[in-house]
Parts: C-alpha cells; sequence; structure tokens
C-alpha cells in the first residue's frame, strides 16, 4: 500500500521526536565522574546522571511566576524536585539503553508527551501575550450591564455581653444574663460598662465585645438569628443562648445588601474584566483553530477495537475490579 503525504508526515514526526528523545538520553550516558563540573552549567548529578541548569529552569518555568521565589527558598522542595528529576533521568537512561524508548507504541507515547507538554505552554504564553485591552472601560460595561453581580452581602456591626457557662453552672449564667438584660432594659447606655465588667468573651480587650462586620456563616446560629433579627440601632436583645452560655446583643449599625458604588468595587471589577478578557482571547483563538469537523473514516473504531480485541468482539473480556 502506497504511503501517503499526510501518512509519512506523520511517520517523520514520529521518527524526528523519537530521535530527539534518544538523543537527549544519550547525552547522559556513563562521563567520567572525577571531571570537573561548572555549577553554572550543572545544578546537580549522581552517578554519571547530571542535571542540567536549563533542566531546572524548565522545571520552574511550569511553577507560577509568583510562586518560584517561595519555592527556591524552600530548601526541602527543591531538594524533592532535584531528587525527583534526578530519579526520573535515571530510569530514563536505563530505559533507553534497553532500546525501549524504540518500542512503536513507546514512541508514540513520547510522542504524544511532547505535543501535550508543547501545546499546555503554548496556550499559557499565547494568553501572557495577548494584547493588553482598556480593563477599566471593559469593566464599567460590565458593571453597566449586571449591577446585581456587585451586590454586597448583608453585614451587621454588633457588641455582645457573653455570660459563658464553662467555668459557672448555667443556672447561675441564665440567672446573671437575665439580671443584666433587666439593666439595659431601664438604662441601655450602660451596655459598653457592663461588657467591660461581666462578659466573658476573651477578646473583650481588644475589640470591648464589638464585631463590626458580620456575615451570615460567621457566628453559630442561634447568636446569628438573633443579631439578624435586631432592626433599629441601638437595640438590644434578651438572652440568646448558644453552646458558649447566654449572649446580650446590641446591633449598632446595619451594612451590605445593596449594590455597590463603581468606584467601591474597581479594582475587582477591573480583575473579572480582564479574567473574561483573556478567557474569551484563547476560546476564539480556540474557536478558529479548530474551524474544520472532526472526521472519524467510516469502519476505523471498528478496526481499532478488533485490533485490540480480536475479531469477535463478543467475545472479548470482560473485566470487574
Amino acid at each position: 500500500m502506497p504511503v501517503t503525504t499526510k501518512k509519512r508526515f506523520l511517520l517523520n514526526l514520529v521518527l524526528m521526536i523519537a530521535i530527539f528523545f534518544s538523543a537527549t538520553l544519550a547525552a547522559d550516558e556513563p562521563v567520567d565522574a572525577e571531571l570537573q563540573v561548572d555549577p553554572a552549567q550543572i545544578l546537580a548529578y549522581q552517578g554519571n546522571v547530571f542535571l542540567s541548569q536549563d533542566t531546572i529552569d524548565a522545571a520552574f518555568s511550569k511553577i507560577p511566576e509568583k510562586d518560584r521565589l517561595a519555592f527556591i527558598r524552600n530548601g526541602g522542595r527543591v531538594d524533592q524536585l532535584i531528587r525527583s528529576l534526578l530519579q526520573r533521568k535515571i530510569v530514563a537512561v536505563d530505559a533507553s539503553k534497553a532500546g525501549f524508548d524504540r518500542d512503536p507504541v513507546m514512541a508514540e507515547r513520547m510522542v504524544l508527551a511532547a505535543q501535550k507538554e508543547l501545546a499546555e505552554a503554548w496556550l499559557v504564553k499565547l494568553v501572557e501575550d495577548a494584547p493588553e485591552a482598556d480593563y477599566e472601560a471593559l469593566a464599567y460595561e460590565d458593571y453597566l450591564a449586571d449591577p446585581e453581580a456587585y451586590h454586597s452581602d448583608a453585614a451587621v456591626d454588633v457588641s455582645h455581653i457573653l455570660i459563658g457557662t464553662e467555668e459557672r453552672p448555667l443556672q447561675e449564667a441564665e440567672t446573671l444574663a437575665a439580671t443584666l438584660s433587666a439593666q439595659l432594659d431601664e438604662d441601655p447606655s450602660g451596655f459598653d460598662t457592663l461588657v467591660m465588667e461581666y462578659s466573658d468573651d476573651p477578646a473583650k480587650s481588644a475589640n470591648a465585645g464589638r464585631y463590626p462586620e458580620m456575615k451570615r456563616g460567621e457566628m453559630v446560629e442561634p447568636f446569628e438569628l438573633a443579631a439578624f433579627s435586631l432592626e433599629r440601632e441601638g437595640q438590644i436583645t434578651p438572652p440568646v443562648k448558644t453552646r458558649y452560655g447566654y449572649h446580650i446583643i446590641r446591633l449598632n449599625r446595619r451594612s451590605g445588601n445593596t449594590v455597590s458604588e463603581f468606584d467601591e468595587v474597581k479594582q475587582e471589577a477591573m480583575e473579572r474584566a480582564k479574567q473574561q478578557y483573556l478567557n474569551n482571547y484563547q476560546q476564539n483563538y480556540m474557536r478558529k483553530l479548530f474551524k474544520d469537523p472532526i472526521v472519524i473514516p467510516e469502519g476505523a473504531v471498528e478496526i481499532m477495537a478488533k485490533r485490540h480485541f480480536g475479531e469477535n468482539l463478543e467475545l472479548a473480556p470482560t473485566y470487574q475490579d
């Protein structure tokens, strides 16, 4: 059967990549271990297999740029990477000596690995090199089109007095909380003084019992329900029981649950617009690249299946875990 131009190209591609891998591994043939090595060229070696500075640069290139310095400063992680790369290289050299890289299926697997690495790196570079855009203008357009996307969650600014039950009996805590609550009914202005005198909240020395930006899901449920039930600034709850004891809660103010002004969310909006722009840029590239339909010639799948499982697929073995 004559070899078509397309098939000849694919065969040549397989051969070229196999030769490339073989040449790379051949460069790691045993050398004289007594030779002086240049640390500007060689980072590490084990036995007669060397790890070059270029190789470690290639490995580092897969680490996000913002994380590289921290990675290099972490000696344990660098040591682990060097060990891993050397071990992989030593095994690969041994496989190459045995001629395993010349096995047809293995050669194809090497092609697949090289294609995967190249394609993934190219898409990253493509996005990195994308033309800059006016992200503020894009962000403002997005804000006008969907302001609800910038809706802030409801939050409450509350202060509380905690009468804990960890070091006092439950009944005693309940009685003290009721007494303080009655005092506050008479004189709400004494709340802050009672916090410092009676509250068992260990954070009171730092915050005087105040939690200025509490959102749903950040508090134990009974506390949250009581806090969000308050409507007027200065309103105080009766004692609320939680697993920590009894709380008396005052609402200082409510916030959130509104659409933020653009200036308040501009940085967030610009980051969102930039990410969306880059996603669209990559997707448009992919759409143009993949404009041709995928064609599977009739019978090709069946031929592939029979090559693996025999002519009579009904007799193919089944496997169970």
